[in-house]
């Protein structure tokens, strides 16, 4: 996918990792002695996706220590990672990107199977089942106009809707290069508003006006992690699932 390149937001202070967030960047929390953001560029190359853009902030020379002199990574700061929220870092990402781009949480485990419905020229948020991590953000989709799901919506409250939520964000969206346009579009009026912003009220700014397809992966072995409890909970239950799936090496 030589038209396709990946960005993983990485900025993060990683307040609600307590000491150990002080001293190590969440991307680079490292199960089975692999850092998670170097376990989804790996992930991300074996697809084919060769151009890997992260943005930096806190403790950045540590990416620059871990990711010096590795092939189709580079690396982008965002100077103002203290000050402001994940919006910014896509906005720092995104400038000179102008194809298809699949974005990602840097602090995210997942199994292989969680990037099979990224492909370059399509526009999709990748939704999980129900996955009891206890800081869900809860995604709602409408009827899309070919048919299948859009997202609409979505809330850490499972009440924010009438209607029942679709499934769980899981921290990976690929946006067609028109879309991408769009999203620069929608994150600078949001911006505008709220220079605190996180990158996912870009998302929902951009669903307003174009459908973005929500595709639903019901079993998926993944977690986001925040704090010492997510820390351990991917470790001691959502690591071996993915072991179990995707072996050693996946």
């Amino acid at each position: 996918m030589a038209d396709l390149s990946a960005l993983i937001l990485a900025a993060g202070r990683g307040v609600r990792m307590g000491p150990r967030g002080r001293l190590t960047p969440k991307g680079l929390l490292a199960i089975d002695g692999v850092p998670l953001v170097a376990r989804s560029v790996a992930l991300l190359q074996g697809r084919g996706i060769k151009s890997v853009r992260i943005v930096t902030g806190h403790l950045e020379d540590q990416y620059r220590a871990a990711f010096d002199g590795h092939a189709g990574v580079e690396l982008i700061h965002n100077p103002l990672y203290d000050q402001t929220g994940s919006l910014q870092s896509l906005m720092t990402g995104l400038e000179g990107l102008d194809g298809h781009v699949v974005l990602l949480e840097s602090d995210v485990i997942y199994e292989a199977r969680a990037l099979s419905p990224v492909a370059a020229g399509e526009t999709r948020l990748i939704v999980s089942g129900e996955t009891n991590a206890t800081d869900e953000v809860y995604v709602w989709s409408r009827p899309g106009v070919n048919g299948t799901p859009a997202f609409d919506t979505m809330s850490k409250n499972i009440n924010a809707q009438p209607q029942p939520h679709f499934g769980e964000l899981m921290g990976i969206t690929c946006f067609a290069a028109p879309e991408v346009a769009r999203l620069r579009d929608a994150g600078k009026a949001v911006l505008a508003q709220d220079p605190k912003a996180d990158y996912e009220e870009a998302v929902i700014e951009l669903a307003r006006e174009t459908d973005i397809e929500a595709v639903l992966l019901d079993d998926l072995a993944w977690t986001e992690i925040d704090n010492e409890t997510m820390f351990a909970r991917a470790m001691n239950t959502v690591w071996p699932i993915i072991l179990e799936r995707d072996g050693q090496g996946g």
